[in-house]
């Protein structure tokens, strides 16, 4: 293989005749033509190969080359020469042969001559590629293969012959019938001046991210397009169809009312014309939001009971994160209360006490850090409108334990001075608030999905945040019903089997809840016309 002290120029062309002798013989011509490039790309850009733990991420490798299916031992023994050549390339000090300019050629007068009459000035500014050759004008054209045509309908290398139910894998089979990696596939879809994430086509093609906004949903749309398939073919195979879309143009609409109403937006709401957005708007508030259906007048009916738990001084990003706050000073009528998507948010009037406050500033500050602290770990982080909600939600949570059971709440009357995010590892506490939410709306909805997926977050081995706190024990006091004295006492000998028992729980729960819980009204339907039934 190459010696260390090669240049780039050099190596490259080292790089491109070991595919010829060493991958062709073994690999199909559709996979030399992709790993080849990749190959030299990473010297082009003095890239090191994606390594996971140290060792190289083969599944990275195989899904950028298109080869998930060809990998085979042989071929990945010959890949690992090129790649273990290229980190040690990459080791060695640059050379100044990579960072100087090409000689150029002596031309004698009259092909000067000719030159400046054939061609016309240009104002273009001179390709760079990766830093090894300053100006592509000097100089020989670059060797070595040229770079794969985009086409705007590429044909198949082979009929479809199956259809499969998941996201991700049908979108990796699909670019594996057309014979395209990631990055083509990138390359071939985005505009010029669009900025999306080429990592973000990746993790959909590792199964690492679901598209989740309306510039993903677009993206898919032209993906569908190239390859010929329907209108709506992979947004059909996505996971958790009852989300809605992020990222609608809603001009200056509070974040509150944005989650509301982007249940009952279509795909394409941003690109309607301004009149139809404002129309559909009207619509939604006037016959979803204000409708006169059951849920509708529970809503109104929630919102004078007032009862959760308020955390004022957390702030992110220069702001308050819950908007409820600034909201109650306005107005507790109807209009201000149709604005939040909970009827119940409207309804925070008691302070969180210190030590209650504290514990969910850390909490903030763990989910929305940009590094994490030192000797912690965690899965993910909360943008601003994610935490805005988790502290509402939380809030009401310990809102209803603290409110009492003599009033219009009928809640468990727990003193504000016991309540603590230690109790969150107990299932008897999850088990009374999900009956108390059931029995308080007459049935389960994917509000109490999402808070079990918080649970199960907050207790996951090794990230979770409760999980890596276990002195939230120490201020866990009994309460009848809730929490046994028996269940602090193996809490305190065992709190990571303690952690485990409730994660399992919170997993059953949520499996029994998706099975009953219901939308309370299909938006798109017809409302019913109550005169026929007069």
């Amino acid at each position: 293989m190459p010696k260390p002290d090669l240049s780039s120029r050099h190596f490259q062309r080292r790089i491109s005749n070991f595919c010829e002798v060493r991958i062709a013989p073994i690999a199909s011509k559709r996979a030399l033509e992709n790993i080849r490039p990749y190959l030299v790309s990473l010297v082009v850009y003095r890239k090191s190969p994606p390594l996971v733990n140290g060792r190289i991420a083969w599944m990275t490798i195989a899904a950028a080359c298109g080869i998930e299916d060809e990998l085979t031992p042989d071929l990945k023994k010959q890949f690992r020469i090129a790649l273990d050549a290229i980190i040690r390339w990459l080791g060695a000090p640059r050379i100044a042969e990579d960072d100087q300019p090409m000689k150029q050629a002596p031309r004698s007068k009259q092909t000067d001559q000719r030159r400046s009459a054939t061609t016309a000035p240009s104002t273009r500014t001179p390709r760079r590629i990766g830093g090894d050759e300053p100006d592509a004008r000097l100089g020989s054209a670059q060797k070595g293969p040229e770079a794969k045509p985009i086409l705007p309908f590429p044909d198949p290398l082979f009929e479809a012959t199956k259809d499969p139910a998941d996201f991700q894998e049908s979108l990796v089979y699909h670019m594996r019938r057309f014979g395209e990696s990631y990055w083509q596939l990138y390359r071939a879809v985005i505009r010029l001046g669009e900025t999306f994430d080429d990592k973000t086509l990746l993790s959909w093609v590792e199964g690492d991210r679901v598209p989740r906004s309306v510039t993903s949903f677009g993206i898919l749309s032209r993906i569908e397009q190239r390859y010929r398939l329907p209108a709506g073919y992979f947004k059909g195979k996505l996971p958790h169809q009852s989300r809605s879309l992020h990222g609608h143009d809603l001009g200056d609409i509070s974040p509150a009312e944005r989650r509301r109403l982007a249940w009952h937006l279509p795909d394409d709401f941003s690109s309607l014309p301004f009149a139809r957005r404002e129309e559909i708007l009207e619509w939604v508030r006037r016959v979803i939001i204000s409708g006169s259906t059951d849920y509708r007048r529970y809503q109104a009916a929630a919102v004078k009971q007032r009862y959760a738990i308020r955390f004022p001084g957390i702030t992110y990003g220069g702001g308050s994160l819950s908007p409820r706050s600034q909201s109650l000073t306005i107005s507790t009528n109807q209009n201000a209360a149709e604005t939040f998507e909970d009827p119940d948010l409207l309804s925070g009037v008691v302070d969180a006490p210190p030590r209650l406050a504290m514990e969910m500033a850390d909490l903030i500050r763990f989910k929305t850090s940009t590094l994490t602290a030192i000797g912690f770990q965690r899965n993910g982080v909360w943008g601003e409108e994610t935490a805005s909600q988790k502290i509402e939600h939380l809030g009401l949570m310990f809102g209803a334990l603290a409110a009492s059971p003599a009033g219009a709440v009928k809640g468990r009357g727990v003193p504000l001075g016991q309540l603590t995010f230690g109790l969150l590892i107990f299932p008897g506490v999850w088990d009374w608030y999900l009956q108390w939410r059931e029995q308080r709306r007459g049935f389960y909805t994917k509000w109490e999905e999402d808070m079990l997926m918080v649970a199960q977050a907050l207790t996951r081995s090794e990230v979770g945040w409760i999980r890596q706190h276990p002195e939230l024990l120490k201020t866990v006091q009994p309460i009848e019903g809730l929490v046994a004295p028996e269940e602090i006492e193996f809490a305190a000998r065992d709190w990571h089997g303690a952690c485990d028992a409730f994660h399992r729980h919170a997993a059953n729960r949520s499996k029994e809840v998706q099975r009953v819980m219901r939308v309370h009204r299909d938006p798109f339907e017809p409302i019913r016309n109550t005169d026929a039934h007069a």
